[in-house]
């Protein structure tokens, strides 16, 4: 812009044959003198200037948009949600269930090659750790109904169900636990419902079991 300012006060300084202050002055279009120099500097300038301006914004547009941050940013806005940490094959069911019910929700995974698919679609995902204090500030947990802990990892459960409870007294916590003796742990550390793998396992083969034992009976009785 500098370098057009200069180019129309030698253009009127020259072409124009005006003093130079005047010529400064006609070139910031100030000044009143009209004519044929006028008309197509005016009209140059006009095409310079604002496709100067629209390249400015254009490119601060592109530069500034971040599918990740824009997902960040609306995870923040998210009232009365549930929280779902780790996108693991239970945090994907639970991410599909709530999206089909048109359940809010914000979902965290550091994997960014997990989450690509969500963060594309521009849905309230947070691509970080969840053991950074930050992470759970950014998902809303002081405004979250419910978080569920879906992650493998019993650090991460551990640090998340006693940040989330600092924060929010009043939310629902559900931890996943692989290990039944990180039970107690997590129930003081303000879990209200621990889901144990082995116990949910445990429950599924005893039904089975208990399905199969008259069909062994009758078997028996017949052999004899």
């Amino acid at each position: 812009m500098l370098g057009w300012f200069l180019l129309g006060t030698l253009g009127y300084r020259y072409v124009e044959r005006l003093p130079l202050g005047e010529a400064l002055v006609n070139a910031l279009y100030l000044g009143k003198d009209r004519g044929w120099f006028w008309d197509l500097y005016s009209w140059w300038g006009q095409c310079v200037l604002f496709g100067i301006v629209v390249s400015i914004f254009f490119l601060q547009s592109v530069q500034q948009y971040n599918p990740q941050e824009f997902c960040r940013m609306l995870s923040r806005e998210m009232r009365d949600h549930t929280i779902i940490v780790g996108y693991t094959h239970l945090g994907a069911r639970i991410v599909a269930h709530l999206r089909e019910a048109g359940r809010p929700f914000v979902l965290i995974d550091k994997d960014a090659t997990a989450v690509d698919h969500l963060v594309r679609q521009e849905a309230p995902v947070i691509v970080d750790n969840a053991r950074e204090p930050e992470t759970l500030e950014a998902a809303g947990v002081r405004h979250a109904r419910a978080l569920i802990v879906a992650s493998n990892n019993l650090e991460t459960a551990l640090l998340v169900t006693r940040r989330a409870r600092e924060k929010n007294p009043a939310v629902r916590i559900v931890v996943r636990c692989f290990q039944d003796e990180f039970i107690d742990i997590l129930e003081s550390l303000g879990a209200n419902q621990i889901i144990s793998s082995s116990r949910s396992a445990f429950r599924e083969v005893e039904d089975a079991l208990g399905a199969e034992a008259p069909a062994a009976r009758r078997v028996t009785s017949q052999a004899s």
